[in-house]
């Protein structure tokens, strides 16, 4: 069973850690880069914007396997949310998730070459380092915790 807290938790901190890094599968391997993701809770999404150059995309659609890890080590806050990517071709939700800093990157939402990568999250993992235990020299996590289904 989901613990609602957990899933709460896990939703607000990645929403406020951006960017975060995107890992896809290369073959054996793994590939990771930075990103800035959409967090879109209400729509069970995570959006991520992307041209059609370099090979995320061609690795989304060998394994569509996609991990996202957003940090704040100064917090000592962690979130990998775990899912399913799906690639479109879409103006009309790169519109809704744009951003004005975006058009360094793609111009503009109506680009032909702007794709949207969609993440349904799976599962997920937190390290949350609010609650931290600090004892001399010694800091311990005192807070993990895993859910199968993120909704």
């Amino acid at each position: 069973m989901t613990d609602p807290d957990v899933t709460d938790r896990i939703w607000t901190m990645a929403e406020k850690l951006d960017p975060c890094m995107f890992v896809t599968r290369d073959g054996d391997g793994m590939r990771v880069r930075p990103v800035y993701a959409r967090v879109r809770r209400d729509e069970g999404a995570i959006y991520v914007l992307s041209d059609t150059k370099g090979c995320k995309l061609d690795q989304i659609q060998a394994n569509p396997k996609v991990s996202l890890a957003f940090s704040d080590e100064r917090a000592n806050d962690y979130v990998v949310i775990d899912g399913t990517a799906e690639i479109r071709h879409d103006p009309a939700k790169a519109r809704d998730v744009w951003r004005f800093s975006d058009e360094t990157f793609f111009k503009s939402p109506d680009n032909p070459d702007l794709r949207v990568i969609t993440v349904r999250p799976d599962s997920a993992e937190l390290w949350d380092g609010s609650n931290l235990l600090v004892s001399g020299a010694k800091t311990q996590l005192v807070e993990n915790a895993k859910v199968d289904r993120l909704e």
